[in-house]
């Protein structure tokens, strides 16, 4: 299956769950993130069945749900073209590298942190922003996407290995905990730490980070989890409504970041 393909039937499959609970999935609870909320939407009932949602996933490695994701590696998740590793250790165990983040906004990466433009976003190892189609801590639906579903950017590649990032280091895109973990913390509309489950829009897609590793951020918060992949050229994005588009490295980024926003109430024509 194409890689534009498998962004599509992950989109869909968030749709579906969506008209299964009336809010689509939490980007990030109690260190989960979306992917595991899909799993029986993408033919995965079984392993959604022996999941413990009451855990967290986050410190313990011996946890049941370490143990029970550990080498897991779903074909759904992974862009055909992204090259290797396909999965990198947490601790003790190896859980898998996954190919598609979800979209939870954007910012401006010069803005200071009282400016207009910062919206809702908070700095923790780079950005948190929670301006876009999924929520931290929290469920969001698509009566909160007030820009359009046609308007708004929803998931997006990250294939591999940033090349200035250190590799099996604190440097993967996806946290140090791997692809299936979410952010720390539980409360409802909070934002703290950053998994593997979403990423703001701050920089061009296929940017190259800056210090070679992810938890530098530093006082330009110039690290950031980009958007990127190994076509040439850009990035594929599935938006809201469930459609793809790819989206080129030279994209204005006045307008990226505004359709990477579920509600600022510009009008952006997609890329």
């Amino acid at each position: 299956m194409s890689c534009s393909n498998k962004l599509k039937q992950l989109a869909l499959a968030c749709h579906t769950y969506h008209d299964t609970y009336l809010v689509l999935p939490f980007g990030n609870l109690n260190n989960i993130n979306w992917r595991v909320s899909i799993l029986p939407f993408i033919e995965q009932r079984n392993l959604s069945d022996q999941f413990d949602y009451s855990l967290s996933f986050q410190g313990d490695q011996t946890t049941a749900n370490a143990v029970l994701l550990e080498k897991v590696e779903l074909d759904a998740f992974v862009c055909p073209s992204t090259q290797p590793p396909s999965s990198y250790p947490w601790n003790a165990r190896q859980h898998q590298y996954h190919s598609y983040c979800g979209v939870n906004g954007a910012a401006n990466r010069s803005a200071a942190a009282n400016s207009a433009d910062w919206g809702k976003c908070q700095q923790f190892y780079g950005f948190n922003c929670d301006n876009g189609a999924f929520g931290y801590n929290q469920e969001l639906g698509f009566q909160s996407i007030t820009d359009g579903t046609s308007n708004t950017l929803f998931l997006g590649e990250q294939s591999g290995y940033d090349p200035g990032m250190a590799a099996n280091n604190s440097g993967t895109k996806q946290g140090y905990h791997g692809g299936w973990h979410g952010a720390g913390g539980g409360t409802t509309g909070t934002m703290y730490g950053i998994g593997g489950g979403m990423a703001p829009i701050v920089n061009p897609p296929n940017s190259v980070c800056s210090s070679g590793d992810f938890w530098v951020c530093g006082v330009a918060y110039v690290n950031s989890t980009n958007y990127n992949s190994f076509h040439p050229g850009g990035v594929q994005f599935a938006l809201a409504d469930g459609s793809v588009r790819f989206i080129p490295d030279t994209t204005d980024m006045v307008i990226l970041r505004r359709v990477a926003m579920r509600g600022d109430g510009a009008v952006a024509e997609m890329p």
